[in-house]
């Protein structure tokens, strides 16, 4: 954290309750990742009484089992706990929770997971899309410059018992040269100050190009791109400044603008995707949101990833 950031926190303290006050000095006194996360839990829990089965408010406590509080629901009748309705929901071994979010944020395989936490490498897998599954980016925006352009991955039907093609090895190559539909487009956007956004497109089009931009665009952003003929009438259609660079022509940069940032931001994906050997086309999109919960931010820490996937907080999305 810079002192400026730093000096921000420690003006909001008085802001805080006494009971925030209370789980803040635990934190600080250096409660384990995974006591601080349950704590956070059950405090939004005790906070909003309302039941995840039927949403009425007025649940009442009624003890304790596996080491989290139980809440009786006087309208549906059904007991919950603070991890019902979360990704993390029936998962056993809370003990190894937080040694399986540092492997997390270290990369790890599925066979390193599975040693490293001393479980079965199909329940390592289990626990690594529960995991990613509540991972959100929260409500952002992308302002100033913006840069934008999709990168390709090979599609990949690993898992599957019945192909109508010859499997292929470890990732393997597309039998047909250039892009095809072989390839699957994954758009990635980043301003400026880091914040990026990434999305699974079905086609490169202006359409589908819309849809994952609107949303996260300021209308003042300048939009630049590379030649791709999608991104013009995109652009016009959400009424935003576009700038594209002829890289065909050896048109690097003008000016501020390029599109370098978004090109290591592929870079880094396409090098994270490669240890891991081909992944399913299918587990894509989960593996987006590891990229942005692991690899973007500078320091990832095991209490951020299991804040993450109990579904506390976005991730962060500075770089």
């Amino acid at each position: 954290m810079d002192y400026q950031a730093y000096l921000t926190w420690l003006n909001e303290i008085d802001d805080l309750s006494p009971e925030q006050r209370l789980e803040t000095g635990r934190l600080l006194a250096g409660q384990p990742s995974l006591e601080a996360v349950i704590d956070l839990l059950e405090a939004r829990v005790r906070t909003m009484r309302a039941c995840p089965h039927c949403t009425v408010g007025g649940m009442v406590i009624r003890g304790r089992a596996n080491g989290l509080s139980r809440y009786y629901c006087k309208s549906c009748g059904k007991t919950s706990n603070a991890l019902t309705g979360t990704p993390l929901a029936r998962l056993r071994h809370k003990d190894r929770w937080a040694e399986f979010a540092a492997s997390l944020s270290d990369g790890d395989t599925v066979k390193i997971s599975a040693e490293r936490c001393a479980v079965a490498g199909s329940t390592a897998f289990r626990w690594r899309h529960r995991f990613l599954r509540a991972v959100t980016a929260g409500a952002i925006k992308l302002r100033g410059i913006v840069e934008a352009d999709e990168t390709f991955v090979l599609c990949s039907r690993k898992g599957e018992r019945n192909l109508d093609r010859k499997a292929r090895k470890r990732g393997g190559k597309a039998p047909k040269r250039g892009l095809s539909d072989e390839q699957i487009p994954v758009l990635v956007a980043v301003d400026r100050s880091g914040t990026t956004i990434s999305a699974v497109l079905p086609t490169v089009s202006a359409a589908h190009l819309q849809v994952v931009l609107q949303p996260v665009l300021d209308p003042d952003a300048l939009l630049v791109t590379d030649g791709c003929t999608s991104y013009p009438p995109c652009a016009a259609a959400m009424g935003i400044s576009h700038e594209s660079l002829n890289q065909t022509a050896g048109e690097r940069v003008r000016g501020e603008l390029h599109i370098q940032t978004v090109n290591s931001r592929h870079e880094r994906f396409k090098t994270f995707l490669r240890r891991h050997r081909g992944i399913a086309t299918k587990y894509l999109d989960s593996y987006l949101r590891w990229f942005h919960l692991a690899v973007l931010p500078r320091h990832p820490t095991p209490r951020a990833v299991l804040t993450a996937a109990a579904g506390i907080l976005p991730v962060r999305q500075c770089a």
